[in-house]
């Protein structure tokens, strides 16, 4: 019926229809319009019980509007008398005016029956189009809800969960902002409409958020030549976790991201590479681009016979193995602990196992491999106090162990001994073979070591030292040994003077990639553009390397400036500053302690990949360019696994139990895939329609979303 008075724009009778004279010939049309007066009363009535009964989001809104529209639009505005028609139909008062194709017609049999017959009518039907067409603002735009209004609405309800994962509240703590916000901020339709409880929030997390910064994380993959996988297992509970990372250089420099986050029913070497293989083949990643497989040093995972590994190398012959250097350097240390004069993992476990009862102590040296050094570093502060609580107890009560530990002389000697150490290796990251041949462990050493009266006890522990370090180097020679001119060649690209970098370098690199992907004749040209680019711009606007800061933080937003800074200004980040972070009375410290070593871990100079990305930004030089990524995707650790778990035990903790699996994972990739703050994340929402349609969309329901709709 609305259709069909919209078409028949204006209908215009004659004054004398308003007239006494006229009202018997008039009252069929008057019982119409009063009959449709009445039925549209009875929809404004019934919108409540169709509101109620739709779980489309977008639709309830768009019938809360209609509502409060309808409420202040006079009855049958559609329908008015055209004043300047009215002359027209003088003689005539039984015939009608339309002002779509201007012709008059006869409403004296039946009013609907005479329009309806009008409508039909060839003539009248193309004059309508005409109309439609030329048409400015049609009564359906009253009851048409703003596109910016909806959007804004979507968007708010999707950064509130983003906001929430962000800052790890809980689902109760979202539900329950919402309603805060509802009642204190009263006047606008987006706050009043504004609706994002415990389960909604889930479903927007889990089926909307997650998989859409997966997809996009997979779409830059796709557009590079190489990438590397890393993977690692923690426990939660009885379940192994498993989290498949990736590494890539992308257009401003390594990036990292979370894949796929599974949960692995057994560890062997099969079921990894099958699920590895089954996350790659579901988002149609190439096994060709597979540069490296990073993991722990395990059999399970790197060994020769039948490993990970191994079943990925008979699929990607020139697979190059991505040790972990942060375990290899902790089992090394492991292994030569057995040199020393005293076993000090042995004595950390006496001690935390003495002041178990004490909460404070037990977070502070918790003896993961990550945490050792930490731990050793903590009992050398306290060493005193300890010492003399230990020497102060009953013989009876102090172990024999750690008895002897404090009142040896040697065991008195290595706290000094491990503090210059320390400030040697800030310096020194390499020589340790030439301080071995020449039997030199630094000034401070030697000047502790004339305090010892015995000779005996100082040969003994220069023997010690000498052992320990020797064991340290054999260690680490036995993983890189084999691959030593690999790593050699492509160390040329951690070099930031790129004048310095030759030619015969980059061709001795290019020699490892094996696959005809790269024509040499090509890259040297690239290589002398770039070489030349560089040269050029080394001594404009600052320097190259306010150049290269000024284009990452351009690109990748003010956030990145804490969590990859570029350049250190030996800064050294107090350990209260970062305590201050999170709340003290958090059991779990993981998440703080990484935050902490991710800031002060600053490079002495710009990165690498950095100089790199802005050298290479809009130049055509894909031969460098391929190189380059082969390069940079390969992992030298498997810290990124550890951070996602360190994530994974800070939001899945004891409080939040109750978690499935899959929305630890949805929470974990949006933490992980996005570096953006909440309020970047609002306007990056703004700009994906996909995404807002989907977050007011009713498919984003589980229950919904796994049964395929039928027509």
């Amino acid at each position: 019926m609305a259709e069909r008075n919209q078409n028949l724009m204006i209908l215009s009778t004659n004054e004398k229809s308003e007239t006494s004279n006229n009202e018997t010939r008039g009252g069929g049309a008057s019982m119409e319009l009063d009959r449709i007066c009445e039925g549209f009363s009875n929809i404004i009535n019934n919108i409540n019980d169709i509101r109620e009964g739709l779980s489309d989001e977008g639709t309830r809104y768009l019938f809360e509007e209609i509502k409060n529209n309808i409420a202040i639009i006079p009855p049958l505005t559609f329908l008015l008398p055209d004043k300047q028609e009215k002359k027209e139909c003088k003689t005539d008062p039984t015939k009608a005016v339309c002002i779509a194709c201007n012709v008059q017609f006869s409403i004296e049999n039946s009013v609907l029956g005479d329009i309806n017959r009008h409508i039909q009518r060839k003539k009248h039907q193309e004059c309508v189009k005409s109309v439609e067409s030329n048409r400015s603002k049609t009564v359906d735009t009253m009851f048409h809800i703003p596109t910016s209004d909806l959007q804004k609405l979507c968007a708010a309800e999707g950064t509130l969960v983003f906001h929430g994962i962000k800052h790890s509240h809980s689902y109760v703590s979202q539900a329950c902002t919402v309603k805060l916000v509802k009642k204190c901020l009263l006047g606008s339709s987006i706050t009043k409409n504004i609706n994002c409880n415990r389960t909604k929030a889930r479903e927007i997390a889990c089926n909307v958020l997650a998989p859409s910064l997966t997809y996009a994380l997979v779409l830059e993959l796709r557009d590079v030549t190489f990438f590397s996988i890393a993977y690692d297992s923690s426990n939660r509970g009885n379940s192994k976790m498993l989290p498949i990372v990736v590494q890539f250089f992308s257009k401003f420099g390594v990036k990292h991201g979370l894949l796929e986050f599974i949960e692995q029913q057994t560890e062997s070497a099969d079921a990894l590479f099958n699920n590895i293989k089954y996350v790659l083949e579901e988002n149609e990643l190439k096994l060709s681009q597979v540069v490296s497989i990073g993991s722990y040093n395990t059999n399970v995972n790197v060994g020769n016979n039948h490993s990970v590994f191994s079943l990925f190398n008979q699929l990607v012959p020139y697979l190059i193995k991505g040790y972990c250097y942060s375990h290899i350097l902790h089992n090394s240390v492991k292994h030569g602990n057995e040199y020393l004069l005293f076993d000090v993992e042995a004595a950390l476990l006496k001690i935390y196992a003495h002041f178990c009862r004490s909460t404070v102590i037990l977070k502070h040296i918790r003896l993961r491999w990550l945490n050792l050094l930490p731990s050793i570093e903590r009992l050398i502060v306290v060493h005193p106090v300890v010492k003399s609580y230990f020497l102060n107890l009953e013989h009876d009560e102090c172990p024999n162990l750690l008895f002897k530990f404090f009142t040896s002389n040697e065991a008195n000697v290595l706290p000094e001994v491990q503090v210059a150490n320390l400030s040697l290796q800030r310096e020194h990251t390499t020589g340790l073979n030439n301080r071995l041949k020449d039997n030199f462990f630094g000034c401070k050493v030697g000047q502790l070591l004339k305090n010892i009266q015995s000779s005996n006890q100082v040969e003994d522990l220069k023997k010690s030292c000498r052992s320990f370090i020797r064991s340290i180097i054999d260690y680490i020679e036995k993983y890189y040994n084999s691959s030593a001119a690999f790593y050699q060649s492509i160390s040329i690209f951690s070099e930031i003077d790129i004048e310095k970098i030759q030619w015969k370098d980059i061709q001795q690199c290019c020699t490892f990639i094996h696959d005809i992907i790269i024509d040499e004749d090509g890259l040297y040209n690239d290589f002398n553009h770039i070489r030349s680019k560089y040269i050029s711009l080394r001594e404009k606007s600052g320097g190259i390397v306010k150049q290269v800061e000024s284009f990452i933080l351009s690109n990748l937003g003010a956030s990145k400036q804490v969590v990859v800074p570029l350049y250190d200004e030996d800064s050294v980040h107090d350990d209260d500053e970062c305590d201050l972070t999170y709340d003290s009375d958090s059991n779990d410290d993981d998440e703080r302690n990484a935050k902490c070593h991710k800031e002060q871990e600053e490079s002495l100079w710009i990165r690498s990949d950095y100089l790199w990305a802005f050298l290479l930004h809009g130049e055509r030089v894909p031969n460098l360019q391929r190189l380059v990524q082969f390069v940079f995707a390969i992992p030298v650790s498997n810290a990124y696994c550890e951070t996602v778990f360190s994530h994974m035990k800070y939001l899945w903790n004891n409080n939040r139990n109750r978690m499935k699996q899959d929305l630890v994972g949805a929470e974990l990739k949006i933490k992980m895939n996005t570096n953006y703050t909440c309020t970047e994340f609002y306007d990056y929402l703004l700009n994906k329609p996909d995404l807002l349609k989907e977050i007011r969309s009713s498919n984003k329901y589980s229950h919904i979303a796994k049964v395929p709709r039928t027509a």
